[in-house]
């Protein structure tokens, strides 16, 4: 088992209590308020789905941590060597030198600069989970949404910028030539997203009610579910007091195909079996796992945390390769990020094959 001291921010506490009461997987029902849901008015159509990620994939985007962060650069170069192997990675720089840098930086670790493409644009953080653009598919086009981003409610200071980040899926958009639909009356970071791409949606309540205060959870629902396309929404609640995210559930929960949910192990709290039983009653699978699940999946393969604890990693490396037996699995050291707050998940973001 391992413990919050163990993984600081990233771990995720659940609360045992006021858990929504899970619909079946078949349910269609549609909420109803005499308020106001938001200034976003529901009024696309919901033939949409945001594609799980052990879908196909075109690359993986990262943005390169700046001076403030720079402790975490060669984690992110063990990360780009893993990716490049198998699918493009896109790094973003924010000027010519920093490219450079970063480009020396790859080299002196031994990381070859091959299926890497380097983008000079502004943005403000290394976490391009959260700021960058959520994919969502009709079945014929796909499209980027930008949800607002407040650089996590500013519970890491207020002088945390993030007027450029809110600009990067518009920017990958152009890049793309796709559209980028704008929904800037809502924040939602994808780090909170957990979808299994045929229209469940796990989340955590207390990063969507501190971020969007003032909402009931009806008012939330009726946005997730028409503009991610999903029928189905286990609520996650509470969070490790220290955790700048406010539980984001990719630090809990991650699924790993449409009807199976991993739910991670905490040896200082037993109430994650909320969450356990919600999803279990709305019809899906739960396996558990004792490590960090803020894990990367793509085409072939899937890096991981390692246990900085655990010398060899066995354990997590046999139950990683059972939830994912046809691709190959890496675990690396990247508990400078988890230090920082986050995970390998947190500073990736994949791009589904259009």
């Amino acid at each position: 088992m391992f413990s919050s001291s163990r993984y600081l921010q990233n771990i995720v506490i659940l609360s045992a209590s006021a858990a929504l009461a899970a619909c079946s997987p078949d349910s269609t029902s549609t909420i109803t308020s005499t308020e106001s849901p938001s200034t976003i008015t529901p009024t696309d159509t919901t033939n949409v789905r945001v594609p799980a990620e052990w879908e196909p994939q075109a690359a993986v985007w990262m943005q390169y941590p700046d001076q403030w962060e720079a402790s975490m650069r060669p984690a992110f170069a063990r990360i780009v060597s893993v990716v490049q192997q198998y699918q493009p990675v896109h790094m973003l720089t924010r000027n010519e030198q920093e490219k450079s840098q970063a480009q020396e930086l790859l080299s002196e670790l031994d990381v070859a600069d091959k299926n890497i493409q380097w983008h000079v644009v502004p943005f403000d953080n290394a976490w391009m989970r959260d700021n960058g653009p959520i994919y969502v598919t009709d079945g014929k086009k796909t499209w980027i949404q930008n949800w607002s981003f407040d650089a996590w409610g500013g519970n890491f200071g207020g002088n945390v910028s993030y007027s450029n980040d809110n600009l990067i899926p518009d920017y990958v958009a152009k890049q793309l030539n796709v559209e980028s639909k704008q929904y800037l009356d809502y924040i939602l970071e994808k780090g909170n997203v957990e979808v299994n791409g045929d229209g469940f949606l796990v989340i955590n309540w207390d990063c969507q009610d501190q971020r969007n205060p003032g909402m009931t959870q009806q008012e939330h629902e009726a946005i997730l579910k028409e503009k991610l396309g999903v029928h189905t929404i286990v609520w996650a609640y509470g969070h490790y007091p220290e955790d700048g995210t406010t539980g984001h559930i990719d630090g809990t929960a991650r699924f790993i195909n449409s009807n199976t949910l991993v739910v991670t192990v905490l040896d200082d709290s037993t109430t994650d079996d909320q969450l356990v039983t919600d999803v279990q009653a709305a019809g899906l699978k739960v396996l558990r796992y004792d490590g960090n699940p803020n894990w990367l999946v793509g085409n072939g393969f899937i890096v991981a945390m390692a246990d900085e604890y655990d010398e060899d990693n066995k354990a997590l490396q046999a139950r990683l390769e059972s939830f994912y037996p046809d691709r190959n699995v890496y675990l690396i050291d990247a508990s400078i990020i988890a230090e920082a707050g986050g995970g390998i998940h947190c500073v990736t973001n994949d791009q589904p094959l259009f």
